[in-house]
């Protein structure tokens, strides 16, 4: 797996039709002798929040869930830093009920907010990796008993307040909605510096954060392409975009791919039935 800043330039899959799919699309696969994971490049940053089983649903139904994952990987990235942020730095955002209220949750609680939440951010990382190494049957109970049992506890006992576990949760959640492994461990690694940044210097931290990871993204180039066509270089990407076009308009190859035959299939595809046309 080739990556840059922790960001992945290729991607991985065990999944025969999401192969296909990137196949037709013109895209190289590379399958090594002795490894699960077929290799999928070039890629760009729209390929890792797409799914195979959009290809199958109504284009306005695949749109929503793509537009649903978008919201669940700035959730991820974003939420626990703009969390300590606000708290720290920007009190005066938040109505007069909701900051009495986490003041009031806070009251009794004696170490500051950055180590509840790396705390809770690290336990909640913990549960998620013991949760896959244990037998499949066991592994979801694992999860959602230790969660709840050491939320529960940590809450009683006074070490973290009930908010962040709520904004804890609400990030874990968001992070299963990436649909590719890789991008969201690396949304994930992410999400411990904009914590940093926030609790360091507030909204501008978090700014600065973003503006250099953008610069980031944009500067990377997967085998040629660059990683965040076709938003930036804005490209006319023939209906290849992130929202999903209409299923007779799928036909035409993403032109940043330069692909040797911009069409995926022929007008007619199945000539043996129609020998005379």
């Amino acid at each position: 797996m080739r990556t840059s800043f922790g960001i992945p330039e290729t991607l991985s899959t065990e999944r025969p039709d999401k192969a296909c799919e990137f196949l037709l699309q013109g895209r190289i696969i590379v399958i090594v002798n002795g490894s699960p994971y077929a290799i999928i490049m070039p890629v760009s940053l729209t390929d890792f929040m797409t799914s195979p089983e959009d290809s199958n649903l109504k284009n306005s139904f695949a749109n929503f869930l793509r537009l649903i994952r978008f919201l669940g990987a700035f959730l991820t990235l974003l939420l626990p830093g703009l969390y300590i942020a606000v708290t720290s730095f920007h009190q005066e955002l938040l109505p007069t009920e909701l900051l009495f209220s986490i003041l009031a949750s806070r009251e009794n609680v004696p170490f500051p907010v950055i180590f509840e939440i790396l705390v809770m951010e690290f336990s909640f990382e913990l549960i998620r990796e013991a949760g896959l190494r244990v037998p499949s049957p066991v592994g979801p109970t694992i999860g959602i008993v230790g969660a709840l049992v050491l939320g529960q506890a940590a809450v009683s006992a006074d070490i973290v307040s009930p908010i962040l576990i709520i904004i804890v949760a609400i990030t874990g959640i968001s992070s299963f909605a990436i649909p590719d492994f890789t991008f969201g461990f690396h949304l994930r690694y992410f999400r411990f510096l904009f914590i940093l940044l926030g609790y360091m210097a507030g909204f501008l931290g978090i700014g600065i954060g973003i503006f250099v990871y953008i610069s980031i993204l944009c500067s990377l180039k997967s085998f040629g392409i660059p990683f965040t066509v076709p938003f930036a270089p804005i490209v006319n990407s023939k209906g290849n975009g992130y929202l999903m076009s209409p299923i007779w308009k799928r036909e035409i190859r993403a032109k940043y791919v330069a692909p040797k035959k911009v069409n995926s299939q022929e007008k007619i595809s199945m000539k043996w039935r129609y020998r005379r046309l």
